[in-house]
């Protein structure tokens, strides 16, 4: 029997691009069909001005009974770190797989934060802008990734 995936739109620019809702879909259906030999399910969107991520917190849920959720891109997950880190654990606790398809990328267990969040650092403000200063949020950062040195 095959697994079903869900795909998950979001509308906000990746890259200055803003890829429409039924492009994501045809994408996101070809990869599952495809790459994955699974099931398509219908792609629920996120609710843009929404402060958490609704629609991907109820696709990650125990309730919905898919085997993983793909997306375009690694940059649709949120932008704050401690709910990022929400998500992984959510994904790992209820055995759902997440699959970036631009990015190639794949969320699994653990293991595979490390890559992601590294991927995801390049194209953060907060490693690409000089900084005199760290913001409340930015410190966590540091003191969670001891990786990060500053000149």
């Amino acid at each position: 029997m095959n697994k079903k995936y869900a795909g998950y739109i979001n509308l906000k620019n990746l890259n200055g691009v803003l890829y429409p809702s039924s492009m994501q879909n045809i994408m996101m259906k070809d990869f599952i069909t495809n790459e994955l030999k699974g099931v398509f399910c219908l792609s629920p969107t996120e609710v843009l001005l929404a402060k958490y991520p609704i629609t991907l917190k109820t696709l990650l849920a125990k309730e919905t009974k898919v085997s993983g959720i793909v997306m375009l891109s690694s940059f649709y997950l949120p932008d704050d770190h401690q709910i990022r880190q929400k998500i992984y654990q959510e994904s790992i606790k209820n055995k759902k797989s997440l699959y970036f398809i631009l990015d190639e990328l794949v969320f699994k267990n653990n293991k595979d934060i490390d890559t992601i969040e590294t991927f995801l650092m390049f194209n953060n403000n907060f490693f690409t802008d000089i900084k005199k200063k760290l913001q409340l949020h930015e410190d966590e950062i540091v003191k969670i990734n001891k990786k990060i040195n500053f000149v």
